[in-house]
């Protein structure tokens, strides 16, 4: 083992016994009491650390880096879930829905898709009208596309977000 390897080894040996603890404590602070979540960050900033490390770069401060890479993966489990949290429907919800009315259910299965899609359709231009053949009946990919119309394939994702949007407008103005 060379010297420096040594010396990394020693470093994040010291780290660990030093800042383990203390950091676990701030990660759990950070996540509400998930204890399961502030360990695995701990152990995430450790690896990142040993990794750094290994590869030979020199931490000046471990201690600020320890935790600046631990409230980083901090936020990022923070972030997942609030995302899982905006995901799940609440029980409350949940059992509300389960009492939709039959009628509107009928009108639902009743209501022909088919015929409201080929009416809207028939609101586009010309060019829309083509566009929205290529992509979405004959299933052509974004450079199929631009080849066919000699346009680049930028020009016709722009073209398809803007038919994207004017659908999505019609149906939100017709209330569907």
């Amino acid at each position: 083992m060379n010297p420096d390897k040594s010396d990394s080894n020693k470093l994040l040996k010291q780290c660990f016994e030093d800042y383990r603890i203390k950091l676990f404590k701030y990660c759990l602070a950070r996540l509400d009491g998930a204890r399961e979540d502030a360990d695995d960050c701990v152990q995430d900033a450790f690896l990142v650390l040993q990794k750094k490390l290994s590869e030979g770069e020199t931490v000046e401060n471990p201690r600020a880096f320890l935790y600046r890479t631990a409230d980083n993966f901090v936020k990022r489990r923070r972030e997942e879930k609030a995302k899982s949290a905006k995901r799940s429907v609440p029980l409350e919800f949940a059992e509300n829905t389960a009492t939709v009315e039959y009628d509107y259910l009928r009108a639902v299965d009743e209501t022909d898709y088919d015929l409201l899609a080929e009416k809207l359709i028939n609101t586009l231009t010309p060019n829309e009208k083509q566009l929205y053949d290529l992509r979405y009946r004959q299933k052509n990919e974004v450079n199929q596309i631009a080849g066919s119309l000699g346009i680049s394939p930028a020009a016709v994702s722009m073209r398809l977000m803007r038919l994207r949007d004017k659908v999505k407008q019609i149906v939100y103005e017709k209330g569907g």
